[in-house]
């Protein structure tokens, strides 16, 4: 399904419990981008993206952020960025630290192929001596699901998308419209929950096909070995997992839950698999420490350094917190080994998933582990109450013009 990512793994560290610490886009990006929780950045809100709410604005990094770019840039790095999607705005901040930031406007984003043509040419003209940052946003991955046709007939028999099974007409009723405008989404094969998984993953395979030859490219001119390869996501995809869709509106793993590869100069540790929880606010600090340099002092996340030499790999540690959904500020989960906790509000109803025995997170575990959401409990407390002690950030607003809330309407942000 996805044989040059496959590749690419074979020859990094990968961590198999790697969390975002937001379901979506805005608030996720923030957070790798600053190492700060999203109750910190305050990068958090859906509301004002269409301006109704604020006046034609939004949410934004805020200008004294200390983001990992501009810690590069400080320490003499080239940096340049190349986004798809339509919330990495300069206007909201996101361009801090880079000298160059591309940000692809009109329509749907672009598909991976078109984003690395100025990424190419970016790299020709950079001075060789010259260490750099380069930071790629792609976007194949993503509702409406509208992968090529030819990307569907390569993963459309894969075992890995489940057994067959007819969606009910409640899962049919909760399908988000603008998944409904994918091209095949007319026919009879969209009551198959097979064939929304199957589209998903021809977007998997898309942006594997695509991205294949860039890295051929770069291992041929020497620059691979050099690097340091970093591979995640923002977020992940809901696809009927736990009765629901798209993304950006729970805490369960489906939607949380993201690849992270890390390919150190030469493939150092090739092959290694690291149990540990970790979260996306870990790649800052980790990067610069990579690159000698030291992290923001507000920086919230850990060095994984020695678990990218190997130390601590065996045996599962470490927690991930997660919160920044969408119009419910209020729900926040603790990720750790075997068991996750999702707390709506401090006081509301919390649910306990023992995932051991149950990693689709489809059995409340609560009432029958007593003992063990008090512990979470306790954690996630102590968590917060850490993070209410703490400076955040001003709140800042960027502007959302029309044509970004015709790229956003697009691409499902819509309440």
């Amino acid at each position: 399904m996805s044989p040059n990512l496959d590749a690419l793994a074979e020859d990094s560290v990968l961590f198999e419990h790697a969390f975002a610490q937001a379901p979506w886009t805005k608030p996720s990006i923030a957070s790798l981008f600053t190492s700060l929780a999203p109750d910190t950045h305050k990068v958090l809100s859906h509301e004002g993206k269409y301006g109704d709410q604020h006046g034609g604005s939004t949410e934004a990094l805020p200008a004294e952020a200390a983001t990992l770019a501009e810690s590069f840039q400080a320490a003499g790095y080239a940096t340049a960025a190349f986004v798809a999607n339509p919330w990495m705005l300069r206007e909201h901040g996101f361009a801090q630290g880079f000298d160059v930031f591309d940000q692809r406007q009109g329509g749907l984003p672009p598909s991976t192929e078109v984003l690395l043509r100025p990424v190419r040419r970016w790299l020709a003209a950079r001075k060789p001596e010259q260490p750099f940052f380069l930071y790629l946003h792609l976007m194949d991955v993503h509702g409406p699901y509208d992968a090529p046709d030819e990307d569907y007939a390569a993963v459309h028999d894969s075992p890995g998308l489940g057994p067959p099974r007819k969606l009910t007409v409640d899962e049919m009723s909760r399908l988000r419209p603008y998944l409904l405008r994918a091209r095949w989404a007319k026919g009879e094969g969209m009551h198959e929950l097979r064939t929304w998984r199957g589209h998903y993953a021809a977007g998997v395979h898309a942006l594997d096909r695509q991205l294949g030859p860039f890295l051929a490219e770069l291992r041929q001119s020497g620059v691979l070995d050099d690097a340091i390869v970093v591979l995640t996501a923002d977020h992940g995809e809901e696809l009927c997992d736990n009765g629901g869709w798209d993304h950006g509106n729970q805490l369960y793993d489906n939607q949380i839950h993201v690849p992270l590869l890390v390919r150190l100069p030469g493939a150092t540790g090739a092959g290694r698999r690291v149990d540990d929880v970790v979260s996306l606010i870990d790649v800052m600090p980790t990067l610069l420490a990579q690159g000698g340099i030291d992290a923001p002092a507000a920086a919230q996340g850990r060095d994984l350094s020695p678990l990218l030499r190997g130390a601590g790999v065996r045996g599962a540690a470490g927690v991930s917190f997660a919160t920044g959904v969408k119009w419910r500020p209020e729900l926040h989960s603790l990720r750790a080994p075997g068991w996750k906790l999702i707390r709506d509000g401090r006081s509301g109803p919390a649910q306990l998933f023992d995932l051991t025995n149950d990693p689709g997170e489809q059995r409340d575990a609560s009432r029958a582990r007593p003992q063990e959401i008090e512990r979470l409990e306790g954690m996630l407390a102590a968590h917060q109450d850490a993070l209410a002690a703490l400076p955040t950030l001003a709140p800042a607003q960027g502007e959302v013009s029309d044509e970004m809330k015709k790229r956003l309407e697009a691409l499902g942000y819509a309440h």
